[in-house]
């Protein structure tokens, strides 16, 4: 990621005045899909799915660029008395996520990772089972909002960066709140 971006992040979080919001909708509903276990929270910002994860049990590291976000995370967690591996990283960095795998589960919600953080996020899923849960906007999003189309989820697009290492084995479309807002569900296939 762009020392921009970093910057950018940073200030939105070290500026947010609330503390973490409630759950994403479509993990609430998907949870029951993912593998107990080690998961893995992409993207985390301060916390709001990856509290609500450790609440029921799931061993939670949480990744986020933003210092201030993961700051945040990690008092909340502390607060909550919830044990979360907060950790900054940022996925452009091909070890990034060194020593951390593997994961029965990950959680990307209103991020779009690029193809290269798809190399550095996928090989740490277990292979043989470790699932995937996906949610964020879609082109709907960019043709109502304006939202950057680079940044929306796309299923042939994604179907071509996470196959053949992966099987998706559900895709939803739907309308959130007012957003526009795309849900997958994917498994790691067997090693091999």
């Amino acid at each position: 990621m762009s020392a921009e971006d970093r910057e950018r992040w940073q200030a939105r979080w070290s500026e947010c005045p609330s503390g973490p919001g409630e759950s994403e909708p479509f993990l609430v509903r998907e949870v029951g899909e993912l593998r107990r276990g080690r998961l893995l929270d992409v993207a985390a910002g301060d916390g709001r799915n990856a509290l609500w994860l450790a609440a029921r049990g799931f061993a939670v590291t949480a990744v986020d660029v933003a210092p201030a976000a993961i700051a945040r995370l990690s008092e909340a967690a502390a607060t909550r008395g919830l044990a979360v591996d907060a950790r900054v990283a940022d996925l452009d960095e091909a070890d990034a996520l060194s020593g951390q795998n593997p994961f029965d589960a990950l959680v990307v919600i209103r991020f779009r990772p690029s193809p290269r953080q798809w190399e550095v996020l996928l090989p740490r899923l277990r292979p043989g089972g470790g699932r995937l849960l996906l949610c964020s906007f879609g082109a709907e999003q960019h043709r109502r909002h304006g939202f950057p189309l680079a940044f929306c989820l796309d299923r042939p697009t994604l179907e071509r960066e996470l196959t053949p290492g992966l099987c998706l084995l559900r895709w939803e479309s739907f309308a959130q709140g007012g957003d526009h807002l795309e849900g997958s569900l994917w498994e790691r296939l067997p090693a091999g």
